[in-house]
């Protein structure tokens, strides 16, 4: 190797070693002694700003209720070859999965736990027919018709959901 190369690449190691000892020396970070700590022994020793404006919005007088001219309309249907994404005259289009109603809400979360066995993702919506309040178990909503159906004809394999059926919601102003 000729010799102007070697100085060179001994001289480019000496800077970098230089480097590396100095920078560390130069940015030192001694920012961190400013911030303070403070240990928290309990949850009550938490003091939050704006607490109590915050306890306020949940008052009655600042909720603001406005009437929204949507209609919701339903369709059950009973046969996965009848389901499409195709439009009608619903605006918004979801479907979702009924695998059961029940007048009981025990009898209603016997069911979202056997679904979370078979892990189903389910919810239970408080319904009224017929001045009645029941406890409809769901699958979804699923904003495509393909996911629904597919996910329908799983669910109808196992015999504790055969019975289940899609309904198609659909929103209008």
């Amino acid at each position: 190797m000729n010799e102007n190369l070697k100085n060179r690449i001994i001289g480019v190691i000496v800077l970098i070693s230089l480097a590396i000892i100095i920078a560390p020396m130069v940015f030192t970070g001694t920012g961190h002694k400013n911030l303070k700590f403070k240990k928290i022994e309990d949850q009550t020793d938490i003091k939050f700003r704006y607490i109590d404006e915050a306890n306020n919005l949940d008052t009655k007088d600042n909720l603001i209720i406005k009437d929204i001219n949507i209609k919701e309309e339903s369709i059950v249907i009973k046969d996965s070859n009848k389901l499409n994404d195709k439009s009608n005259d619903l605006g918004v289009k979801n479907w979702i999965i009924r695998v059961g109603s029940f007048a009981n809400k025990e009898n209603a979360l016997k069911q979202l736990n056997k679904l979370d066995l078979y892990k189903h993702k389910a919810h239970i919506v408080q319904t009224k027919a017929n001045k009645k309040v029941l406890y409809a178990v769901n699958i979804g909503p699923f904003f495509s018709a393909s996911v629904a159906k597919k996910n329908y004809l799983e669910i109808i394999k196992n015999k504790n959901f055969e019975n289940s059926y899609i309904i198609e919601s659909g929103f209008r102003k």
